[in-house]
């Protein structure tokens, strides 16, 4: 891995992209204030997919997997793809997704897709974003669909994944098990806004710190919450601002033989707690995150 500090060189410039380029190109957005009387930050339709999943996943949980199907589409001039277009097309999205983008949420309701476009006029190309949060007892997911869906009928009747789950009209959210607006959120969470990001093609976040610390004694600061964040072939790790140890983690990837295969050309900034990367596969960078502990946000 070719590890160069941010700034001062063709390589760095280029890279910028990786810090900037997978999210939003301003300074890291200031947690909120913390919620007091038991009041939540609650969802808005003006937030990105990570920040409006974080006021929905309980406290409790341990990692979330956001996939931004928009983005997605994007990726590949797409954009008019829904569940009513010919089945070549919809075919030539999923074809192209999973070939080339990150999906770590993995296609909620791709496994029903067939049918739920037979039998109730919609599907997974209608799908805006989703999330899907593990941990803390109860696993569970929010989905974001197109307006003009009325996925009511798809839950009755329990369809795949939707079995359980509740559909509000107001808000187009299709939700299992999520946080209720009296129990405290990741959103009211400072250092999991910390590293929401923002938007992306896919953004996988996980609280605490990831397993397989180095042996020797380092100089690895401790690691609260870290998000690894997928737009074309950048990625961006966020651990939070002002860290002095970015560039020791960037070389605890190289011992690790998949990562150093994957995440190449690391470009650290300390300042805001960021490495970015290249991805020779975004599909192969997202399976290695949400299955294998990440070398770069291990404990010490």
């Amino acid at each position: 891995m070719n590890v160069r500090r941010w700034g001062g060189s063709v390589l760095a410039v280029g890279l910028a992209l990786a810090l900037v380029g997978c999210g939003d190109d301003s300074e890291p957005k200031k947690p909120e204030a913390a919620a007091t009387d038991n009041t939540y930050p609650a969802y808005a339709a003006t937030m990105n997919p990570v920040e409006a999943a974080m006021t929905l996943v309980p406290e409790s949980a341990k990692t979330l997997a956001v996939t931004d199907y928009d983005e997605v589409k994007s990726l590949f001039g797409l954009e008019d793809v829904t569940s009513r277009s010919s089945p070549a097309d919809q075919g030539d999205l999923w074809s192209r997704a999973d070939k080339a983008a990150a999906q770590v949420s993995g296609g909620l309701l791709r496994g029903v897709d067939q049918r739920l476009r037979e039998k109730y006029r919609w599907g997974a190309a209608d799908v805006a974003w989703e999330a899907r949060f593990t941990g803390g007892g109860n696993d569970g997911f929010v989905i974001k669909v197109a307006d003009r869906v009325k996925p009511g009928h798809a839950i009755k009747a329990g369809v795949g994944p939707l079995k359980g789950a509740k559909f509000d009209p107001e808000t187009h959210l299709i939700t299992k098990n999520t946080a209720t607006p009296d129990a405290e959120n990741w959103a009211a969470q400072e250092a999991m806004v910390a590293v929401a990001g923002g938007p992306a093609t896919s953004t996988y976040v996980v609280k605490g710190c990831a397993e397989g610390g180095p042996k020797e004694k380092t100089r690895l600061a401790p690691v609260e919450a870290y998000s690894v964040e997928f737009g074309g072939g950048l990625a961006t790790l966020r651990l939070g601002e002002d860290r002095d140890d970015l560039f020791v983690r960037l070389k605890l990837g190289d011992r690790v033989a998949a990562y150093k295969k994957v995440f190449t050309h690391g470009v650290a900034d300390p300042s805001t707690g960021r490495i970015g990367f290249r991805v020779k596969s975004p599909v192969t960078a997202a399976t290695l995150v949400t299955s294998e502990p990440v070398p770069f946000a291990v404990c010490d």
